[in-house]
């Protein structure tokens, strides 16, 4: 071997020493801290189907479940529950799209004005209880966290910015935790989209998948490296979770909306697998009559009837008419199927938002290390609600009111 080939092999350790060498020196005084990652649309299971390295190795220091969301699986009211303990028809984010009869104002992932406003956002998300205890907290990003909830944002936020690369993320939250003390935040969040887009565009048991899982899971172990570098590996409190999971959808389990339902003088407000209808006055029984037994994969219910597990029947936000199409099958307008048939798009593809009582795809990731959970511990399934108690009290501020069980929360810890 050449003495050039000997040095380049000794130069990756010579950096790691210099690094250990020059890394500050450990802080006395940090507080018990939580950095909250959500991996948007990561399945319970995909740690066992694709490599993950960093998360397999936090799954054996800590605590891990698959985690069940509330109901419906979808991205914003999931988001929205495990940061308040409230199920998405108590805190008012009730899907990705809502319409507040009351005001005619109507809430979507993109619309930025209504994101930012308060008026949506029921509950006391737990950045606002540990603000309003004198910590700091920091989002990059989470759902809610753009609008001043009781007059409370993070002390560190940005609004949601999906070009911002993972290493930069996740740079971010590294450079608040090198604040002085005082200025440090004692709860963070970080959330990254790649493995739901990949999910949806290619299905759950496709290669786009996999490099996301791995992608993502590099930036975990950016992470991970992170802390080890300031020392705190030990102290900080990493807990991994997602919203949902995903189901794979063929193209031929497709139930057709007008097909059964003419569409004038209905507000379809959400759809696709779940069905969100407010009727012009006066047609509500005539819009639940053609759509109840009108196809056998198709679930519809009047809202005060709506099954009792899913906690959907008192916010007025929840949709006169509402259901949800089985497991895998897809619930779309005549429109819509004509135009993904004509750009050609006869694969496979990925949802979410089932039942997660009769959909076990559904279920998401829960893998929690930390001073303050158990270690290398795997417990049942468990409801998303349940968290909240559990962040509460790692942070030691008083929870607000929850759907959540304490005792389950404190069953997570040491």
């Amino acid at each position: 071997m050449s003495r050039l080939s000997r040095l380049l092999r000794l130069l990756p350790l010579a950096c790691a020493s210099v690094a250990a060498a020059c890394a500050p020196a450990r802080d006395a005084g940090l507080r018990p801290t939580v950095i909250l990652v959500s991996i948007d649309g990561w399945r319970w299971d995909y740690a066992q189907k694709y490599p993950a390295p960093h998360v397999t190795r936090l799954v054996e220091r800590g605590v891990s479940a698959p985690l069940i969301p509330s109901f419906p699986s979808k991205t914003f009211p999931n988001h929205y529950t495990i940061v308040t303990g409230l199920y998405p028809g108590h805190h008012g984010i009730v899907a990705n799209s809502i319409l507040d009869t009351a005001t005619g104002r109507r809430l979507t992932l993109s619309n930025r004005a209504e994101v930012q406003d308060p008026m949506w956002w029921g509950g006391e998300p737990i950045w606002v209880a540990a603000e309003r205890a004198g910590q700091a907290t920091a989002a990059v990003f989470w759902p809610g966290s753009e609008a001043p909830i009781l007059g409370v944002r993070p002390r560190y936020w940005h609004p949601y910015d999906g070009t911002m690369p993972g290493e930069a993320r996740v740079d971010r939250i590294l450079e608040l935790l090198d604040l002085p003390a005082a200025e440090r935040p004692t709860f963070s969040t970080l959330y990254f989209s790649d493995v739901d887009t990949a999910g949806h565009e290619s299905g759950p048991e496709s290669e786009e998948v996999r490099a996301a899982v791995s992608r993502v899971d590099g930036h975990l172990g950016r992470l991970l490296l992170g802390l080890e570098q300031r020392r705190i590996a030990d102290r900080v409190n990493v807990v991994l979770v997602s919203d949902h999971g995903m189901a794979e959808a063929a193209p031929d389990r497709v139930v057709v909306l007008d097909d059964y339902l003419a569409l004038d003088g209905v507000d379809v407000v959400e759809l696709n697998p779940t069905l969100g209808l407010v009727p012009r006055a006066g047609r509500e029984d005539e819009v639940y009559r053609a759509l109840a037994g009108a196809h056998p994969r198709l679930e519809v219910y009047r809202r005060a009837e709506s099954p009792p597990h899913w906690r959907y029947r008192d916010h007025p936000r929840v949709p006169e008419v509402v259901g949800v199409v089985h497991e895998g099958w897809q619930l779309l307008r005549r429109s819509t199927l004509a135009g993904q048939r004509s750009r050609g798009r006869r694969a496979h593809v990925g949802v979410h938002g089932y039942d997660p009582l009769h959909a076990p795809t559904m279920r998401g990731l829960f893998v929690a290390a930390g001073p303050a959970f158990k270690a290398g511990v795997a417990v049942p399934a468990f409801e998303n609600v349940h968290l909240y108690n559990a962040l509460a009290l790692i942070l030691g501020v008083t929870p607000a009111r929850n759907d959540g069980d304490p005792k389950l929360a404190r069953a997570l810890l040491r």
